[in-house]
């Protein structure tokens, strides 16, 4: 060690690089405006609730997706609306971008600020405002968790809508990105469970929509007049900061029963009339198909176990949930559905759960266990690190032939080995839609974070599955440009499939710069160019 430079190894060595700088010569987030903006940011929420110290920005640097790290100037914690209205107002005033963060459990890198600025953590903001149980909605924080809400609505005989990620996200983060669930086979995605909601806009005025911008009781019809609660739809955080949200819920069954279609052929026919089969009796209250990896993901606690788990199980997986009033009333209603499935899906049989248990090498599953991580927390696992997820929409009996393309698209750019989660093994998930109308597929490809290359592969394999998807039909579920918007070859990929998309986008570009004059509110795209300056989801 005699004669080493321990200061410069260190640095050498160091995992955590920090840019001085996230832009050349760019407008926003200039230092000498970074150092005013946190001063008065600090007057405003109280130096406790604003920090620039590296320990503390780099903890927001990344997420659990594989967009690359990069950490924001200043985080800020507020408290209230009028603090989100004063983080957003000192925001324009000195041209710093503003990224907004409920818990930060997405795997697109949505919460990663491409270009620094403030990241405006929201988790001091998770107070249950209302919870009406007579006419079934409450309203809530942005901070508020799936866990903290489903605790206290099935207090009062009352369920929300089930997450599609951890039970820790945020409530009003998870709907605002779409929230694909189970229940959306009877109640629809997230967004549209929404009554009203609070919304700080990117130049700091506080704006009401829904029923009580008219001064009527949330459990009204929002009018005389339009009805502007639409104008968040898909915007995904583009448009401005929630600060409050009312939702719908919806009645939780005394008794509940699980039948779990299951079979172990290639054969991909037979899945979508199931599912369609059940979903338009309408006597399900939750309704899904998955394959046997997910079974790794809801029982295993490590890699290994999952890989030894998920042979066992039988390849599909049909999950229908009945419910009533009595344990009689919820036993007949599977029975109607293991009727209506083996009408038009004969190769399916009935799982056992002593089967389940004794597969699962001793550990106590139990029908209650597995109902509750499908039902409350479908996401329960991380293996292999993380996922990488991708998606679309078309109609129901569409779906096995668009996966199927997927798949094959995906072995085509990134391979495949002997591995049970290899890198180009797709795990299927099919979500009907509107009573079976239409269906939702999404697709998880599991990954080493810490492997450069299977990330990378992961990623231009995504990009492969979803172009065989559009070319198959397959439709995005959501707003996906103020994603996109200005993303060079990706942008122009999604014009070229949806061609008549062509004013939503320009309605949604102008909206865009007129509520966010200045482009701090989750910068994606400049409004000079029209191009984004760096590759961002």
């Amino acid at each position: 060690m005699k004669g080493k430079d321990l200061r410069k190894d260190l640095k050498e060595r160091k995992i955590i690089k920090v840019p001085v700088k996230h832009e050349i010569d760019g407008t926003h987030n200039r230092p000498e405006n970074l150092e005013k903006a946190y001063r008065e940011l600090q007057e405003a929420l109280g130096e406790e609730w604003v920090s620039n110290d590296i320990n503390i920005t780099v903890a927001y640097a990344r997420d659990q997706s594989v967009v690359p790290m990069n950490h924001p100037h200043i985080v800020a914690l507020p408290g209230s609306t009028e603090d989100v209205a004063a983080i957003m107002e000192i925001a324009n005033r000195y041209l710093i971008d503003v990224t907004p963060y409920g818990t930060g459990l997405n795997t697109l890198g949505m919460t990663i600020p491409p270009y620094g600025g403030i990241l405006c953590d929201l988790r001091r903001m998770d107070r249950i405002l209302e919870i009406d149980a007579e006419n079934m909605y409450c309203t809530i924080g942005p901070g508020v968790t799936f866990a903290q809400l489903q605790t206290e609505t099935l207090k009062r005989g009352l369920r929300l809508i089930n997450p599609s990620t951890s039970a820790n996200a945020s409530v009003v983060s998870n709907i605002m990105m779409g929230n694909i669930s189970t229940l959306a086979n009877k109640y629809g995605v997230g967004l549209d469970h929404i009554i009203g909601y609070k919304i700080v806009l990117p130049d700091g005025r506080i704006m009401v929509c829904g029923p009580q911008a008219y001064g009527a009781d949330n459990a009204h019809l929002p009018g005389p007049g339009p009805d502007v609660r639409a104008f968040i739809r898909g915007s995904l955080g583009t448009m401005g900061i929630i600060t409050e949200m009312t939702i719908r819920l919806y009645p939780e069954p005394n008794h509940l029963k699980l039948t779990v279609p299951v079979s172990n052929t290639e054969k991909w026919e037979q899945i979508a009339p199931a599912l369609k089969a059940i979903s338009q009796r309408n006597i399900v209250i939750e309704n899904a198909y998955f394959q046997n990896t997910y079974m790794g993901i809801f029982l295993a606690e490590t890699n290994a176990e999952s890989s030894m788990l998920i042979p066992m199980f039988p390849r599909h997986y049909v999950v229908p949930v009945t419910g009533g009033y009595t344990p009689e009333e919820a036993e007949a209603k599977c029975k109607v559905c293991e009727e209506d499935i083996l009408a038009v899906a004969p190769d399916f049989e009935f799982m056992d759960w002593e089967v389940v248990e004794q597969l699962s090498a001793g550990r106590i599953l139990g029908v209650d266990k597995f109902t509750k991580f499908f039902r409350e927390s479908v996401r329960v696992q991380r293996v292999k690190g993380s996922f990488f997820v991708g998606f679309g929409l078309d109609h129901l009996e569409y779906l096995p032939e668009i996966n199927q393309e997927m798949m094959r698209a995906m072995t085509s750019q990134v391979g495949t080995d002997d591995n049970v989660i290899s890198a180009d093994l797709i795990a299927t998930y099919f979500q009907p839609y509107d009573m079976g109308r239409l269906g939702f597929i999404e697709f998880d490809i599991f990954i080493d974070q810490s492997n450069p290359e299977d990330s990378l592969r992961t990623i231009s394999g995504t990009l492969a599955a979803m172009a065989a998807s559009f070319r198959k039909g397959s439709g995005i579920c959501f707003g996906i440009w103020p994603l996109v918007e200005g993303a060079g070859p990706l942008h122009d990929l999604i014009g070229l499939i949806f061609p008549q998309a062509g004013t939503y986008v320009d309605t949604y570009r102008t909206m865009k710069m007129i509520y966010d004059p200045n482009n701090v509110c989750l910068r994606r795209f400049e409004y000079d160019t029209l191009r984004a300056k760096k590759a961002a989801l």
